[in-house]
């Protein structure tokens, strides 16, 4: 990989479009490119542009204050840009760069307004991608890759733990390091969302569980349904057939009693009609009646006056039996706060009683609770009752009723009395004549009393069959209303129907009815929208578990790749610095001619990166409230967390020139601390090439002997690295393979100048 174009508009002092075509290798190495220009001309603008085009957000190391300063200002005879472009194109047939691309376009550009993008192939990329992307090809903006003019001796004047990211680079873990910060950062987010959805969980689960609870009474409130549905079906279907069995019975019974009724009213009426014809012959015949017929009469009514009091005696009783009936209802069961009052109750007087016992000292004592006892007892065993098996509860009677029965049982009794009394005088009267009277109109009569006694007692029959078929009825109606009260969804299904299974045990069937009643009054009723809540709150938790779950594995994975990329970093970062420290000592005695020098590692104390600082407050929050919620999961992460510190905090760079003594870089003179720089940075870039690298003047404080030493290395060095040096020593530019040359006119604009040396020595020409 090599950069073999760049092109600069509007960056800095280049306003117009400038264009570097570098050269190609050369032989076995890559070739020198030199850039030469007198002070002040832009040279070191083309050092930024590169750096600033890799990713660099520092406007202090690109020597501005702000983003503005790096588009070109204006002068007096150009306007001020609009925007800063830099674009460096990329020879990528080694893949070096991991896209699949033979070259690869890296573009930059910069507005006035702030806004800026990246773009890779003509295509708008993350600078995170990008930065990424170049640290796996070893190229780095802030890395060895560019050394701006000045900087040279940065790493030797820079704290150990600043010196470590530069070290980052040259062991070439960068791009290891940036993945392992991706992860980390990962990591955070995900615990984050961690420990949130165990927040929501915290928040939902108590409220699913109470759901839970209540759908379970409501699946346990439909099993209770259902058997009280089957239950109601056996238990009303055997009552309702018996009973409409019994009133078809009564009322074939009824019809019976009616006919015989009938026959003997008709009898009756057919002898009153003859009696009458009779007497109307007798009265004809001037036959005397001895003061029968008003006897008789007075007999006619007190039979009439009898059936009608029997009748009315029929009325009243069964309005009374009605009413009986009616007000025999099942006590309903005990309502919930009912309930709680009784109980209540029964505990305040057990502590009393436990406050007697407890303050008796003899038997005598005890001996006046005993009674308390049994009450408190008997209030238990009631309650239980009543909560198992509801009784009977017998409403009270309009006493106008029972009033009406007596009165009209009275009446009949007087009346049952008169035509005894009328039958006996009519009886007394008939024997009295009946020895000198013919007794066939008597005989009659008699035949006729007799009739009517018959008929009576077929009336009664009727009254009391008629009786009871409107108890029964009243019970089937009693029957009908409670179902249609309990469960009227099976009215229609037994009323016409034959049951299959009969209940043969109805006052244990009726107690149980009672009993799942009663359950069902205890669990209450649910209301739907628990049950949509339930679902929606279950489908929620099951979310965030899942969540959690797939969270949880996801952390785990990445602690593995973190895992991974540590071990990698550490075995890779040995290696390197090990090897970095003998390319050191070497480069080191060649340009001082001699000495001693070593690189060391700092162990780390209580220093740790940013990144760690950062991760390690952003999760004490999250710590404090899983020490609050016992979040066992999270808070092992976290631990995990905060136990990944960084190893080597630092590093120290020792250096003893040749013939001196010294314990502290400070010491060292500038041009001792520019070799000692030097002597550094080709350790490292013999140890982990760069692509390509950009020197900026790094040999402006050598003299001329120092000068070849570095130009007679940089030869060595090229066969692994393309250079772009910018420089005034002309030992350095003997050795270009092309120069390019900056001036800047009047206008205050940086114009370019190239050189291919290999044109000069064959043509003895130069190729503007």
């Amino acid at each position: 990989m090599r950069l073999i174009r760049m092109e600069i508009q509007g960056f800095k002092t280049f306003a117009k479009k400038t264009v570097l075509d570098l050269p190609r290798s050369q032989g076995d190495g890559h070739a020198l490119t030199v850039i030469i220009g007198p002070n002040g001309s832009g040279k070191s603008n083309i050092a930024d542009a590169i750096r600033w085009c890799l990713g660099e957000q520092s406007m202090k190391l690109l020597r501005g204050k702000k983003s503005e300063d790096m588009i070109f200002s204006g002068s007096e005879g150009k306007t001020r840009s609009g925007a800063a472009e830099v674009t460096l194109l990329f020879d990528n047939h080694d893949h070096a760069l991991s896209v699949d691309y033979d070259e690869v376009e890296l573009n930059r550009r910069q507005y006035r307004d702030g806004s800026s993008e990246y773009r890779l192939n003509g295509k708008i990329t993350r600078l995170q991608d990008i930065q990424l992307l170049l640290a796996e090809a070893g190229i780095g903006e802030r890395s060895y890759t560019v050394i701006a003019q000045g900087m040279i001796d940065h790493v030797l004047i820079a704290s150990p733990e600043e010196r470590k990211l530069f070290f980052d680079d040259a062991t070439g873990v960068r791009g290891l390091q940036m993945k392992r910060h991706q992860s980390l950062l990962r990591l955070e987010k995900s615990s984050e969302h961690l420990l949130e959805i165990e927040r929501l969980l915290a928040e939902a689960e108590p409220r699913l569980r109470l759901l839970e609870r209540q759908v379970k009474r409501l699946e346990k409130r439909e099993v209770i349904e259902n058997e009280l549905q089957l239950l109601s079906k056996k238990y009303y279907g055997t009552q309702f057939f018996d009973l409409s069995e019994e009133l078809r019975g009564i009322d074939s019974r009824l019809q019976v009693a009616k006919t015989h009724t009938n026959a003997k009213t008709a009898e009756l009426q057919a002898g009153d009609q003859k009696l009458l014809e009779m007497e109307r012959l007798e009265r004809a015949r001037q036959t005397p009646d001895h003061g029968l017929q008003p006897l008789q009469d007075e007999y006619r009514k007190a039979s009439e006056a009898l059936r009608t009091a029997e009748h009315a005696v029929f009325e009243a009783q069964r309005n009374l039996e009605v009413a009986t009936l009616k007000s025999q209802t099942p006590r309903p069961p005990l309502p919930m706060h009912e309930v709680v009052q009784i109980i209540s109750s029964l505990k305040i007087e057990h502590q009393e009683i436990l406050s007697s016992l407890k303050s008796c000292h003899v038997f005598e004592e005890v001996q006046p609770l005993f009674e308390r006892l049994e009450t408190f007892n008997n209030q238990i065993k009631n309650l239980h009752e009543r909560l198992t098996r509801p009784a009977i509860e017998q409403k009270p009677i309009d006493p106008a009723l029972q009033n009406t029965v007596a009165k009209t049982k009275a009446d009949a009794d007087i009346a049952r009395a008169n035509l005894k009394t009328a039958e006996e005088k009519l009886t007394t009267a008939q024997k009295a004549v009946t020895s000198h009277e013919p007794t066939e109109l008597f005989a009659f009569q008699r035949d006729l009393r007799k009739l009517q006694s018959d008929l009576y007692l077929l009336e009664q029959e009727s009254n009391r069959i008629e009786l009871e078929k409107a108890r029964v009825e009243t019970r089937l109606e009693g029957l009908r209303r409670e179902i249609q009260e309990q469960n009227p969804t099976i009215f229609d299904e037994i009323k016409n129907q034959v049951p299959t299974e009969r209940d043969t045990t109805p006052e244990e069937t009726r107690g149980k009815l009672m009993q799942l009643r009663h359950q069902l009054e205890l669990i209450g009723s649910i209301d739907e929208e628990t049950i949509a809540e339930y679902k929606e709150t279950n489908e929620r938790v099951t979310f965030l578990q899942t969540q959690f779950h797939d969270l949880h594995e996801a952390i785990e994975q990445t602690e593995k790749v973190v895992d991974e990329l540590e071990d990698r970093i550490a075995k890779q970062s040995e290696e390197a610095f090990a090897q970095i420290n003998i390319e050191f000592q070497k480069y080191f005695a060649i340009l001082f001619g001699g000495g001693s020098c070593k690189l060391l590692k700092t162990s780390e104390v209580q220093n740790d990166d940013a990144m760690h600082v950062a991760i390690d407050r952003a999760f004490e929050v999250g710590a404090e409230a899983l020490e609050e919620q016992d979040t066992e999961i999270a808070s092992k992460i976290i631990r995990r967390f905060k136990n990944r510190h960084t190893e080597i905090a630092g590093i120290e760079i020792l250096a003893t020139p040749p013939g001196k003594r010294l314990k502290s870089l400070n010491l060292l003179s500038g041009g001792e601390r520019a070799l000692t720089s030097l002597a550094l940075l080709c350790a490292i870039m013999a140890t982990h090439p760069s692509p390509f690298v950009v020197l900026d003047e790094v040999d402006a404080a050598l003299d001329e002997a120092n000068t070849v030493r570095f130009a007679n290395i940089l030869e060595e060095l090229r066969k692994f690295s393309q250079f772009i040096i910018i420089t005034h020593n002309r030992a350095t530019m003997e050795r270009a393979d092309k120069l390019f040359g900056v001036s800047m006119g009047e206008d205050g604009i940086s114009n370019l100048l190239s050189v291919s040396l290999s044109d000069i020595g064959d043509g003895a020409t130069a190729r503007r």
